[in-house]
C-alpha cells in the first residue's frame, strides 16, 4: 500500500484509505485503525496525503518526505503521542526538520503530523512509487509478445473418396453474457 491512496477526512478523526470508487463519484473508504468500510458521498471535502505539504524556510517539503524523515528518527518520533505538550512536539519536530517555518506550521498540524505517522509507519518507505513504476516498465518491456495461434491442417474424404486439406482457423474466445456470469 502506497501513500497515494491515503486520505483524510475534515471533521473525522484518522485516516482513511479509498478501496473503491462509485458510479456517482464518491469513494468507499476503509478505516486505517478498525477497517470498518463506509462510503463518502462525493460533494465531502476529502484530502490526499500527497497533496498535503509542510512550510519551510526555502520550500514546501511533501508530508511523504517528512515521514520518511521520521522514520529515520523513528526512536524519537515513535516516543511523542498526540497528548503530548505542544512544545515538546515543535522541538522534536526541529530535530527532525530544522528548516520548518516554526510562525506558519501550527501546534494542531504538528500533532496531526505524528498521529499520522504513528499510523502509517508501518508503510511508510517500504518501496518508493518511482520504484513500482520503472520494475512494471521494465516487466512490460521483458515479457515476450503472445504468439498467435497457428491454422491446423484438416484431412477430410468427401463423398467421392477424394482427399481435402483445409486449414481450420483458431476459435476466438467466448464472450460471457450476464446471465452466464
Amino acid at each position: 500500500m502506497s501513500i497515494s491512496k491515503i486520505i483524510s477526512i475534515p471533521g473525522m478523526s484518522g485516516l482513511f484509505k479509498m478501496v473503491a470508487q462509485m458510479r456517482n463519484g464518491g469513494f468507499v473508504v476503509e478505516a486505517l485503525t478498525d477497517g470498518k468500510r463506509f462510503p463518502v458521498s462525493s460533494s465531502q471535502r476529502i484530502i490526499m496525503l500527497e497533496d498535503i505539504s509542510v512550510y519551510t524556510m526555502h520550500e514546501d517539503m511533501p508530508l511523504k518526505d517528512v515521514f520518511l524523515k521520521m522514520k529515520e528518527q523513528d526512536a524519537i518520533c515513535s516516543a511523542m503521542n498526540s497528548k503530548s505538550d505542544p512544545a515538546d512536539l515543535k522541538s522534536t519536530l526541529k530535530k527532525v526538520i530544522p528548516e520548518f517555518d516554526e510562525e506558519r506550521v501550527h501546534a494542531s498540524d504538528i500533532k496531526k503530523m505524528f498521529v499520522w505517522y504513528s499510523l502509517l509507519k508501518d508503510i511508510i518507505g517500504t518501496e518508493p512509487e518511482e520504484k513500482i513504476a520503472e520494475t512494471t516498465d521494465e516487466k512490460s518491456a521483458e515479457a515476450p509478445a503472445e504468439k498467435p495461434k497457428k491454422a491446423k491442417a484438416v484431412k477430410a474424404k468427401t463423398a467421392d473418396d477424394t482427399e481435402v486439406v483445409a486449414e481450420k482457423k483458431p476459435k476466438a474466445p467466448r464472450k460471457t453474457t450476464k446471465k452466464e456470469a
